[in-house]
């Protein structure tokens, strides 16, 4: 595996290199001796794991800025909120994309390509795997930083520049679409003596007609981020997407994500939400209550109030002997920085520290807490001190082709499909996701969540369907939202999308107020700064081409800018 770790590094695109100088360069990018006699389905497995071990990502962008901006948590009590609007140590994901996931996703394609013909087309499956992955990645680095080099990426150690220019996010739509497409043609195909990928394939374990349904659900995602900008555009690919033979995902065991083995991943390090932890939004947590969300137990921790632990502080001197027990064991606490000051929910953020005394005895300290804390096994798989359970990770389900699939019907772009079904086979597809995370998780109090739980939370009006278009469109979107709990990146980008949740909304977002001012909140990172002195004019050019629309903000580091398909 060495080797093939070297191979990756070795084609990381020179011209972004977080390198401090170029001394060595151009020995790594000469054309590599051990490519022609690498397989190419082996180099599968590297730039697979890349995309989901995120330590990095998760430690800074997740839990510090993105799932309290989205409001999924807030600093516990005792805890400082840090730098919520002025992000740092962000963006990890764009280094890792030109490092170790492009490079290698290229090297599968470069290698195919100079095979003899006869043996290139075994590999068709193999490289429209690669491609796909590619695409994805790509998609996901450009979502929060707008233009990126792509189409000139990678290609230095053969023959190609080592100053590429960055795609515009109107070119990279296009050139993905017909990548995803190539790829899609490549699967359906079904060319005969196709290499099979299943050793190395970490996703589907070479299950290849599931990787045509995940480009097929990639194209309509792509699609619904350009209605704004170009819906003529948008609306021929989805409904080209509707028709395709290769399908969509057919069930959550379709969708592409990444389950790992119990005990060997995600392990405490940057995985350790008690180095930054967050508790419930009382947003979310009003909501979900509300509305018997069956969720609530997957995403959340019961707060310490049990009746034994109630009990005891009233025998122990600290309520009075009238007190009567609250069963409220899910509680969360306001999202704006400024509650914090604020009297009237200092309850929320005090670290409850009780001190017991009982006759003849030494007197006793106990800590309780009021609010819920995340489940933080979903993120760490090994939190609370016990064997580590499994590992997921989303990137697309079957929930939110549903939702997608909804609201499109909801918006009269697509026709024949009835809006109502797939929004609560949706809902159905998301609380069985959940319900299978936090079971392999060992979260905990985990139950198995029941159909009639399920059932009672379609009844509810607020989740119900009701023809009302903005309403219904509302409802779908606070679904697609908060299947996105465990992809914060995710989330932030459908909020993006839809404004959704708002405030005053089904699903309050409650306004960010700190030191007196209500903040914006960010909408993109900065675009970084190559290192490589002869690359800087070109992320020069990008950043003012970026500029000309007037939404993407004076400088890189305007945070509450747009990216081009961001449009206002």
């Amino acid at each position: 595996m060495k080797s093939l770790y070297k191979l990756g590094i070795g084609a990381a695109l020179v011209g972004l290199s977080l390198a401090s100088c170029t001394k060595g360069f151009e020995d790594l990018n000469q054309n590599p001796k051990v490519s022609p006699t690498t397989s190419p389905e082996l180099l599968l497995t590297l730039p697979g794991k890349a995309i989901v071990d995120r330590d990095f990502d998760w430690f800074y962008d997740c839990y510090q800025y993105q799932m309290q901006w989205m409001q999924f948590g807030v600093p516990a009590p005792g805890s400082s909120i840090g730098r919520l609007f002025s992000p740092s140590n962000t963006n990890d994901f764009y280094s890792a994309f030109y490092k170790n996931i492009g490079p290698n996703l290229v090297d599968i394609d470069t290698i195919i390509a100079r095979m003899p013909e006869a043996t290139r087309n075994n590999f068709a499956e193999v490289g429209a795997i690669a491609r796909i992955m590619k695409v994805y990645a790509a998609w996901r680095v450009s979502d929060a930083n707008g233009s990126i080099p792509y189409s000139k990426a990678f290609g230095a150690r053969y023959g190609g520049t080592f100053t590429p220019t960055y795609d515009t996010q109107d070119q990279l739509f296009d050139t993905w679409e017909t990548e995803l497409k190539k790829s899609i043609t490549a699967i359906t195909s079904k060319l005969p003596n196709q290499q099979s990928a299943a050793n190395f394939d970490i996703y589907y374990n070479g299950k290849v007609a599931n990787w045509a349904k995940a480009a097929n659900v990639l194209r309509m995602k792509l699609a619904m981020r350009q209605l704004k900008r170009n819906a003529a555009k948008a609306t021929a690919i989805i409904q080209d997407v509707m028709t395709n033979s290769a399908g969509l995902f057919a069930g959550n065991d379709e969708e592409w994500k990444f389950v790992s083995a119990a005990n060997t991943f995600a392990k405490s390090g940057n995985w350790n939400m008690a180095n930054t932890p967050l508790v419930a939004s009382k947003n979310m947590i009003d909501y979900m209550v509300a509305n018997k969300d069956p969720r609530l137990g997957l995403f959340f921790e019961k707060n310490g109030y049990t009746k034994e632990a109630f009990d005891s502080l009233k025998a122990g001197g600290v309520f009075d002997a009238g007190a009567t027990f609250v069963d409220q064991r899910y509680v969360g606490a306001p999202a704006s920085p400024d509650k914090r000051k604020d009297a009237a929910y200092e309850g929320y953020f005090a670290v409850r520290n009780y001190k017991m005394g009982f006759a003849g005895k030494d007197s006793v300290s106990r800590k309780i807490d009021t609010v819920s804390y995340l489940q933080q096994r979903l993120f760490n798989a090994e939190a609370e001190n016990r064997t580590a359970g499994a590992y997921t990770q989303p990137i697309l389900t079957y929930a939110e082709q549903c939702f997608m699939i909804a609201e499109l019907a909801v918006r009269g772009i697509i026709t024949g499909q009835d809006a109502k079904t797939w929004y609560e086979n949706g809902i159905k597809a998301s609380v069985k996701a959940y319900d299978d995370m936090g079971r392999i998780a060992d979260i905990q109090d985990y139950a198995t969540v029941s159909e009639s739980a399920v059932a009672a939370y379609l009844a509810q009006p607020n989740v119900q369907l009701t023809g009302n278009q903005a309403t219904d469109l509302e409802k779908i979107n606070i679904q697609m939202f908060l299947n996105h709990f465990k992809s914060p990146w995710e989330a932030w980008g459908s909020w993006k999308r839809t404004g959704i949740p708002k405030v005053g909304g089904i699903l309050n977002y409650e306004p960010m107020v700190s030191a007196g001012a209500t903040m914006t909140i960010p909408r993109r990172w900065a675009l970084p700064q190559p290192t490589v002195v002869e690359q800087v004019q070109n992320w020069r050019d990008a950043v003012t081409e970026m500029q000309k629309t007037g939404e993407y903000g004076a400088d890189v580091n305007t945070f509450t800018g747009r990216v081009w398909w961001d449009m206002q």
